[in-house]
C-alpha cells in the first residue's frame, strides 16, 4: 500500500510537471503567433494603408486563420493601434533638438530618414481620413508640446526671431523633413532619385542646413 501510494505520488508529480510544460509551451506559440500577426500587420499597413489593408491579407500575410487573427485582434483597429504602439512609437526616441537652431530641419530629417516606414505609416494614416481617433495620441502630443517648448526657448535667448509663430516655425520644420520621404514619387519625378537613395539624402541635409542657416542662423546683436 505505501508503495502504492509512492508510485501515485510520483505519478501526481509527474503529470503536474508535464501540465506545466504544455502550459509554457502554449504560452510561447501564443506570443509568436502574436507576433507574426503584428509583422505582418506593420508590413499591410504601411504598404497600403488602413482603409487598403484587409484582415484577410494580414491573415494570409501570417500563416493564420481569420478566425485567430480574430482572437487576438477583434477588430482592424485593435491591430492598427497595436502596431502604432509596439512597432512604431517605440521606433521613435524622444530625440533632444540640436543645439544649434539652424540644424533643426537637417538633423530631424536625418530621424526619419532612419525609419522610413514609420512616414509611410503616418502618411497614410492621414491619407485615411482617421482624425477622430489617433494612436498614441497622448505620446505624440507630449513630444510635439516639449519641441514647442524648446523652439520657443530658442527664441527667447534670441537664437529664432521672435516675431515668428513657433507652432508654425514647428510645422515647416516638420514637413520639411518629411516630405521627401512621405511622397517618394514627387521626389523622384523633381530629382530624378529615390528619397532613400543615399546621395540624394546628402543633398538633402546640406539644402536644409542652408535653409536653416537663412531661416533660424543666431541674430545680430
Amino acid at each position: 500500500m505505501n508503495e502504492r501510494q509512492v508510485t501515485n505520488h510520483a505519478g501526481d508529480i509527474i503529470f503536474f510537471a508535464d501540465n506545466v510544460h504544455k502550459n509554457m509551451a502554449r504560452a510561447r506559440d501564443s506570443e509568436g503567433t502574436r507576433r507574426k500577426i503584428v509583422r505582418a500587420a506593420v508590413r499591410e499597413f504601411t504598404d497600403f494603408g488602413y482603409e487598403g489593408t484587409t484582415i484577410s491579407r494580414i491573415a494570409r500575410r501570417a500563416g493564420v486563420s481569420k478566425q485567430l487573427l480574430s482572437h487576438y485582434f477583434p477588430t482592424k483597429e485593435t491591430l492598427f493601434r497595436e502596431v502604432h504602439d509596439l512597432r512604431f512609437r517605440t521606433a521613435i526616441p524622444d530625440e533632444a533638438l540640436p543645439s544649434e537652431a539652424s540644424d533643426l530641419m537637417a538633423e530631424r530629417f536625418l530621424l526619419r530618414a532612419k525609419d522610413v516606414d514609420y512616414v509611410r505609416f503616418l502618411t497614410w494614416e492621414a491619407a485615411s481620413g482617421r482624425n477622430s481617433s489617433v494612436p498614441g495620441r497622448d505620446t505624440r502630443l507630449r513630444r510635439i508640446t516639449e519641441k514647442a517648448s524648446a523652439i520657443k526657448k530658442m527664441q527667447s535667448r534670441g537664437e529664432i526671431r521672435s516675431d515668428l509663430d513657433y507652432r508654425l516655425i514647428q510645422l515647416a520644420i516638420t514637413s520639411l523633413a518629411t516630405y521627401p520621404l512621405a511622397f517618394r514619387q514627387i521626389t523622384r519625378l523633381v530629382t530624378g532619385r529615390d528619397p532613400t537613395d543615399e546621395k540624394f539624402q546628402k543633398e538633402w541635409y546640406r539644402f536644409l542646413r542652408t535653409i536653416g542657416r537663412t531661416l533660424f542662423g543666431k541674430l545680430p546683436p
